[in-house]
């Protein structure tokens, strides 16, 4: 079975999973996300790669590329909540609080290897960095699809503006 098949014959029958059910779901097709990195698009617009593999009205799966010394935007997920699974590379998941100036704040580091499963629950402020030197790839999938995601710019950088 393919990556895009067995992602569909599982994922169609979610319509309004829970953060666990992503999760469970994309755990039963662990045999299959071997074939993630074959999905993998180089960076464009984004410091990153991005490519949706699958979409329902409900939900959607994305492949994330992150070079080696790269980064994610410090963000959230809208109104969606998101699980993934580290194919290859390695990740730190900077999770942040806003300040009473709606500023993000690093709160702390969690440390992904591949072959490990993190969550994104609705409302979570993060950031995925690649410090190393090999590439990270990943699988993740969100429900409902990403709409309102927002981007947050660390105080340093809005005072470099300004000055």
């Amino acid at each position: 079975m393919t990556l895009v098949s067995a992602i569909e014959q599982t994922f169609c029958q979610l319509h309004t999973p829970t953060l666990e059910q992503l999760k469970e779901a994309l755990q039963s097709i662990e045999q299959t996300l071997v074939h993630v990195p074959d999905y993998k698009t180089e960076p464009n617009h984004l410091p990153y790669g991005r490519n949706v593999v699958y979409s329902t009205p409900h939900l959607e799966v994305i492949v994330i590329h992150i070079p080696a010394s790269r980064s994610t935007a410090i963000h959230n997920h809208g109104l969606s909540v998101g699980a993934a699974y580290l194919v290859t590379g390695s990740l730190v998941n900077s999770i942040f609080a806003l300040d009473a100036d709606g500023y993000p704040i690093a709160q702390k580091d969690d440390f992904i290897q591949a072959g490990e499963y993190f969550t994104a629950p609705v409302e979570q402020i993060h950031q995925l960095n690649n410090p190393f030197h090999e590439p990270a790839i990943s699988i993740h999938v969100y429900t409902p699809p990403l709409r309102e995601v927002r981007r947050y710019l660390p105080y340093s950088e809005v005072l470099d503006y300004v000055i």
